[in-house]
C-alpha cells in the first residue's frame, strides 16, 4: 500500500468516527472521537485498517497537545496525521 493510500484510508476512517458520532447526535470532540476510533479498532480484522486506526488516534492525541501547548497557533488534524504517519512509515522501513 503506497503511502497516498494510507493517508486515504486514515482520511476514511476519521471521516466514519466522525459521521457516526454525528449520525447518533453524539457530541464530537476529540475523547468522542479517540473513543469512536478505539471501539472501530476493536471490531477490525484487517491489519491495513487496524494500523490506519492506531495511526488515526495518534494522531488526534498529538493534535490535542499540540492544542493545548499552543492555542494562538492553529494546527492541523490532517497534518499531524499525516506526521504520525510518516514516523510510523520511517520506524516501520528502518526494521
Amino acid at each position: 500500500m503506497s503511502k497516498n493510500d494510507k493517508e486515504r484510508l486514515v482520511d476514511t476512517i476519521m471521516g466514519e468516527a466522525v459521521l457516526h458520532l454525528l449520525e447518533n447526535d453524539d457530541n464530537v470532540s476529540f475523547d468522542a472521537l479517540i473513543g469512536q476510533l478505539q471501539e472501530n479498532l476493536q471490531s477490525e480484522t484487517d491489519r491495513e485498517k487496524r494500523d490506519a486506526y492506531r495511526t488515526a488516534i495518534n494522531g488526534v492525541h498529538q493534535f490535542r497537545a499540540l492544542q493545548t501547548k499552543t492555542v494562538s497557533a492553529p494546527g492541523s488534524l490532517k497534518q499531524s496525521l499525516r506526521t504520525t504517519l510518516a514516523q510510523k512509515t520511517t520506524s516501520m522501513t528502518k526494521h
